[in-house]
Formats: structure tokens, sequence, C-alpha cells
């Protein structure tokens, strides 16, 4: 069944409140928003639903084993969002295995990284199944548009990659595939060669930095557009704006940004290594931000400040899958034919990164 992207408008009205939520899309008595009650989603262009609030991860500031099992066991998280580059999909299939959440409920997602494209495309798939112990993924997207020089002539070697990951979907290896940081010029491009149009496009998004015209260019293609960074990775949780919808609403700076972001349509994937603060950000569905609250917030981006460059890309192609680690993976117990990280672990402090 192929459906629209549903508009802004017909999003808001959805998410105005949890209750609403249920009552009008899930069609459900409504209940008091907690841990139990399931997050809500959002139909992809091919029907396929993905949630809107999921647990991001990263190579940055190291992994922490129970707090992914916290999330899925105790807070009710079913959407995982990784990466290859990330260095820590083993870690994450030992997680969720280890939670006793069924696969079936889980919606996983990964990233091919650019060193990867072309003909290594499906190989680099099933290394990613492997580690994450799965024979499929809910969602594989292409983690930059951007490639390494020496993979050959650029066009060619995304048509290439993107005809795999079609192949894998007509397989029903891969239930959406997507891409991320693509702007309307990549996407543009890729109209011109691609049988399945991206299912979503993953890029930053967060109060300082609402890209309008690459939204509303994914939703006139039936693209969803997926947002990372919700919380700009805590550097302006201070601001006036939010200190003062904080005290209004009785809520975490961090909890209105990602409120933001829901009612404007974009699914979520905030990181934290403290179980306090992922309960937190679970916890976004039980009030709604009023217009002019939005109209406030709006004026943040007056001044963009986006926080993910892409101009030294080329100088870290090189560089090892998860070398931002430095030995931080903290909980797991390595199965005997499993090989460990080999940094030495070294305690780093736990906090939002994004």
């Amino acid at each position: 069944m192929v459906r629209s992207f549903p508009s802004y408008g017909s999003f808001k009205k959805a998410l105005l409140t949890s209750e609403r939520y249920y009552d009008e899309v899930c069609d459900r008595e409504p209940e008091a928003s907690s841990s139990s009650d399931p997050i809500p989603t959002v139909s992809l262009s091919n029907g396929i639903k993905m949630p809107l609030l999921g647990l991001g991860t990263t190579h940055s500031g190291g992994y922490y084993h129970d707090v992914v099992i916290h999330a899925l066991r105790n807070c009710g998280y079913r959407m995982i969002d990784t990466a290859r580059r990330y260095g820590v999909e083993r870690e994450l299939g030992f997680a969720w295995k280890e939670s006793g959440v069924p696969r079936s409920d889980l919606f996983l997602c990964s990233k091919l990284w650019p060193v990867n494209f072309g003909p290594g495309t499906r190989e680099a798939f099933e290394l990613s199944c492997e580690k994450l112990q799965t024979d499929y993924l809910d969602l594989f997207m292409t983690h930059f548009p951007v490639i390494p020089e020496w993979l050959g002539n650029r066009r060619e070697v995304h048509e290439e990659t993107w005809r795999q990951l079609e192949l894998l979907y007509d397989e029903e290896r891969i239930r959406a595939i997507g891409v991320s940081n693509y702007s309307e010029d990549d996407l543009s491009e890729m109209f011109e060669y691609c049988s399945i149009k991206p299912h979503v496009n993953q890029s930053e998004f967060h109060p300082w930095f609402n890209p309008v015209q690459l939204r509303s260019f994914c939703e006139e293609n039936d693209i969803l557009y997926a947002g990372y960074c919700p919380i700009a990775k805590g550097k302006f949780l201070d601001s006036d704006v939010l200190l003062k919808l904080s005290s209004k609403y009785n809520k975490t700076p961090a909890q209105i940004c990602l409120r933001w972001s829901l009612e404007h349509g974009v699914p979520v994937i905030p990181k934290s290594k403290e179980k306090s603060r992922i309960a937190e950000n679970r916890n976004v569905f039980d009030f709604s931000l009023s217009n002019d609250d939005l109209a406030d917030m709006a004026l943040l981006h007056e001044n963009p400040k986006k926080l993910i460059r892409f101009e030294d890309l080329p100088n870290k192609f090189n560089l090892p899958d998860g070398y931002k680690l430095e030995g931080r993976v903290f909980g797991v117990t390595y199965p005997e034919n499993n090989v460990q990280s080999t940094y030495p672990n070294r305690y780093s402090t736990a906090q939002n990164v994004c």
C-alpha cells in the first residue's frame, strides 16, 4: 500500500496531545502517558510504520550497554538508530537480544558508510545484519552523499549503491530504504536514476536549525524527513525561550526541544548514557506546545546554527569504524567467538549528547 506522507497540519492535529493521538490515530481509549504506552508511529510512503521517537547511538562519548537495555526493557523504546561507522552494531545486537524484546517489535536502522558504496554495498549490509543479529533491517540508509574519490565516478557509484539497496528492498531484506544528509540537489539528482524514491531522509534538525525548504521538498516527494541532533548537542539549552517554556510546562529544556520536533512531524533519535535521561526523553507525549510558543521558538532559527559540517569528511574516510569510542564500551559480555574493542576502557562522564 502506498500512502502519501502526511502534511504538517495533519501531524500537528495527531500529536497535539498523547490522548488525542491515541483517540484519533490509534483508535483506542485515551490513557495516561507512560513507558507502558506504545510510542506513536508515522507511516512511510510504503505503509511501513516508524516510531516517532527512537534511541540514537554514536561513536562519540562511549557505549553503555545497560542503558540500551533499560531503554528497551523499561522505557518502551522500540527504534534503535545506528551506523556501521559508530562501531557499536555488535554491542547493540547483544543488547536487544538481552532485553527480551522480540525482533518483530523492533525498528532497527543502520547506515552505509561512503567507503562501502558501490560494489561493497551488499557485503556491508550483510555485515551490519550479522553484527546486529538480524536477517533484515527495518531501515537502511546511505550515510552521506559525499564519497571517496578513489571509488570512481560519483554519479555511477551512487547509482550502483542505490540499485543494490533497491534489490535488497525487493528481496525483503530491508523494509525501507533511505538517505541521510541529502540536500534538494542531491535528491533531485537521485530521482533521475532511482526506481524507488527514498522513504526517509535523515538530517540535522533542532530549533536552531530548521531547513524548511528541504523539509517541504521531502514532503512533496513522499519522503519522511527524520531528524538527528534534536537538542543540538545540549549547546543552547540555557536559552531564555527554552527556560521560560520549561517553567511553563514543567518540562526540561531538552523535552521542550524534542516536543518541538514532534510538533513539526519530525521523528527524533536523542542520545544519552544516563538512564534518567533516557526516561526523560521518553516522556514527551503528554503535553503540546501552543501556537504562540511555537512562534517564539521559531525565532531561534533566525540565526541558524548548523552543527554537523561535511567539509572535512574526506579526511576521515580512512579512519576505522568506531574510532571515537576510544575504548569506552561498558557492560558488554562478549562471547568467546566475538572480539571486544581493542581500545582499553576508561571512564567517561555520562550526559545527553545530542
